[in-house]
């Protein structure tokens, strides 16, 4: 295999593998960190206050 060849092979390698890093990125940028319970257990305390008629706050978080 000549230089040229293997230059090519290899541009193209590190194109397709940078490319796979960008939709990992973009996939992992778009993916919610919290737990999905989480996630609908605060959507149901807004949703009851919202039908009980109390003011919407954000949920308040314990440190630890």
């Amino acid at each position: 295999m000549s230089s040229h060849a293997e230059e090519c092979w290899a541009h193209q390698k590190l194109e397709e593998a940078r490319a796979e890093a960008a939709r990992q990125n973009l996939v992992a940028s778009l993916r919610d960190e919290r737990p999905l319970r989480v996630v609908v257990g605060e959507a149901l305390i807004r949703t009851g206050r919202w039908l009980a008629g109390t003011p919407s706050a954000q949920p308040k978080r314990l440190a630890a």
